[in-house]
Parts: C-alpha cells; structure tokens; sequence
C-alpha cells in the first residue's frame, strides 16, 4: 500500500496549519481585523510581485528595479474575489492610518513607514519563521520545494 494518501493528508494539515499560523500572525499585526489584513497583505505583495530576488533589503535599500508598483482598489479586489466596495473602505482606513498612499492616478502602494514598522517587521519575521516550519513540514514526508 502506498503512503501517497497518508502524504497528501498531512501535507493538507501542515499546510492548513500554516495558513491558521498566518492568521494569527495577519490579526496580531492589524488588530485582529482579518479583512484589513488581507486586503494589506494582497496590496503589499501587488506592489513587490515583480521583485524576485528575495532578498531581505529593508524599503530604503531598494534599487529602482526594487520599487513598488501601484495597484488600484480594483486590482486588489478582484485578487481576492471581495467586493470593490469593501476594499475600498479598507484602503480608505489605510489611508487615514499613512499604511497607504495614493501614487497619482496609478493607484496605491503601501507606505514604507507602514513597511519599517515595528509591527509589520516582526510579523514578517514570524510569517518567515513559519514558512520555514512549514517546508520542513512537507520534507519530513517527501516533498521538496524547488
């Protein structure tokens, strides 16, 4: 009998176990507001999706190349299947809070304050600490990351 179903059911509870870990990370950085920490989550990472160096830079370090992209309300929306509207008043809370700001008619980045804070930092430590938990998770039962 092949161990393959028994690998895909603990792969299933490991990543289910990484995705809570974030959960818990996403609502201690933003005030237990999971839908505010989604929608800056999805906009942070829209604004760093072409950067693919991972390197650890902090937001000052970044060459031109490095520099985040403008997304609109829409495109974040649409990345999280939620409705214009309700994102909408999310970037308008980020906003009041200098997490956001507008870049002309282009859209929005998150702010490099918001980025150097010390909340964000350490939830970004921590979300890479779980990762890392995570990918040695799926080693221990076959599966390497490439």
């Amino acid at each position: 009998m092949s161990d393959q179903p028994n690998h895909a059911r603990a792969a299933s509870r490991y990543a289910a176990d990484y995705v809570l870990r974030w959960v818990e990370i996403a609502n201690a950085v933003h005030g237990a507001d999971l839908l505010y920490a989604l929608v800056f989550t999805a906009l942070w990472s829209g604004n760093y999706s072409h950067v693919r160096d991972g390197g650890h830079a902090t937001p000052e370090d970044l060459s031109p190349d490095h520099q985040p992209r403008p997304l609109t309300v829409r495109q974040v929306a649409d990345s999280l299947a939620l409705p214009y509207e309700t994102v909408r008043r999310r970037f308008l809370e980020m906003i009041e809070k200098g997490a956001v700001q507008r870049v002309g008619r282009r859209g929005f980045i998150v702010s490099r304050s918001a980025l150097s804070s010390p909340e964000v930092a350490h939830g970004h430590q921590r979300t890479q600490s779980s990762l890392a938990r995570f990918l040695r998770e799926l080693k221990s039962i076959g599966v390497e990351a490439v």
